[in-house]
């Protein structure tokens, strides 16, 4: 990668990240301030990732036909207005409670753009480095998007003290217009097939390809098991922190911030781990004891056992998430990386969304408190599972 051009595009991954994060947690409060029903901030939640369970093939295939950067740069423009326009209504008092489904529009725009950005910005370092470096690119970017984790509920718990949910939101958007605007001063080759293929015959030869490679499989397996819980986290956790522990709008940024602390910590130490245990076994291992330390967080109302309890839950949840696509990519030749990436985006981000809908609906029932305890024994389970089928993968070194 050319230094200059490796400093713009890891600038404006970060902002893209950044304010994709951002959007994330600004649009789960956004959502519980509109309606006293818990289980409406899950289903917007849920329809922001809609999208992906009908576009990220499609995403797959165009990302691996057309050139990666200005698939990535509409996409982020989609983004941008899905966070920019609801603010400008909310702002000017048109969005209120009474019409709160309009944020239904905006999540499932932001879910069309967020369809390409998530496999692209993978796929797009396969036109930047050398296949030797594939490795280290995509634990690099991975920092990135858990430093986008950990900073946006701070800096959107800060915006929100001072300002309003409309302003917020504008400011979100506008992060994501700069990050565009930086991608296009970016020179980037446009990898290009001999012959590229027909998409049903593109989309069985990824099919067949990801069927054939364990190690691929089985990653995604994994990916499964560990973004159950995050669904639970991205939509419980919030309020969880504002109703249970009485947490201010800085404070509930302030707790998952420190999620998100725990998160890059685990990024971070990845090559540290890497000395002492090969990415199989540790990803594996790491599946069970994050759900058991995840199971406390509902067992206790206590901010000194809460808070310790969510930086050990982002250590594990955060190493595991890195090793994941690193395996995947290092797998995947490029002129499949599009594609097969958009399976592993298909499962990073519609799984939270589904198991953030399923749990949130539990609410109605049930206390925030339990709901995320049943989470825990729901990732616990299928980590045993995982533990004890997923030999291929636990093979990686």
């Amino acid at each position: 990668m050319n230094h200059n051009r490796d400093k713009l595009y890891l600038f404006s991954a970060s902002l893209g990240l950044l304010s994709g994060n951002m959007f994330n947690y600004s649009i789960i409060i956004f959502s519980h301030s509109l309606s006293d029903q818990k289980s409406f901030a899950s289903l917007v939640f849920f329809i922001a990732y809609l999208p992906f369970l009908f576009l990220s093939f499609r995403a797959g295939f165009i990302l691996d036909k057309y050139p990666r950067k200005y698939v990535i740069g509409i996409s982020q423009l989609i983004a941008a207005s899905s966070a920019f326009i609801p603010g400008l209504l909310s702002y000017f008092g048109i969005l209120t409670s009474e019409n709160k489904e309009l944020l239904f529009v905006f999540a499932f725009t932001n879910g069309i753009g967020m369809s390409f950005l998530m496999p692209g910005r993978f796929a797009i370092l396969g036109d930047l480095v050398d296949s030797s470096k594939i490795t280290k690119s995509t634990i690099s970017l991975n920092k990135l998007l858990l430093l986008g984790f950990t900073v946006a509920p701070i800096l959107a718990g800060l915006i929100r003290e001072i300002f309003s949910y409309g302003t917020l939101l504008m400011i979100t958007g506008s992060i994501y217009y700069v990050s565009t605007i930086v991608l296009f001063f970016i020179t980037v080759p446009h990898f290009k097939q001999d012959q590229q293929p027909l998409r049903k015959a593109a989309m069985e030869e990824s099919f067949a390809f990801v069927k054939s490679e364990n190690r691929i499989s089985q990653a995604l397996i994994a990916m499964f098991i560990a973004m159950v819980s995050v669904g639970t986290i991205q939509v419980l956790l919030p309020e969880f922190g504002k109703k249970d522990l009485a947490l201010s709008e800085s404070g509930r940024g302030m707790m998952m911030g420190l999620l998100g602390i725990g998160l890059m910590s685990g990024a971070f130490a990845t090559a540290l781990i890497m000395k002492f245990s090969s990415r199989g076994k540790f990803i594996l291992n790491g599946l069970l004891i994050g759900a058991l330390f995840f199971l406390g967080i509902g067992l206790s109302k206590e901010i000194y056992i809460v808070f310790p309890l969510l930086l050990i839950v982002g250590f594990f949840v955060g190493s595991v998430t890195t090793f994941i696509p690193s395996v995947i990519q290092e797998c995947t030749p490029n002129q499949l990386r599009g594609r097969v990436m958009s399976f592993y985006t298909l499962i990073f981000l519609i799984t939270p969304a589904i198991s953030g809908l399923c749990f949130g609906k539990l609410t109605d029932f049930l206390s925030l408190s339990e709901t995320i305890f049943i989470s825990g024994i729901v990732s616990l389970m299928l980590g045993i599972i995982g533990f004890v089928c997923l030999r291929s993968l636990r093979m990686v070194k």
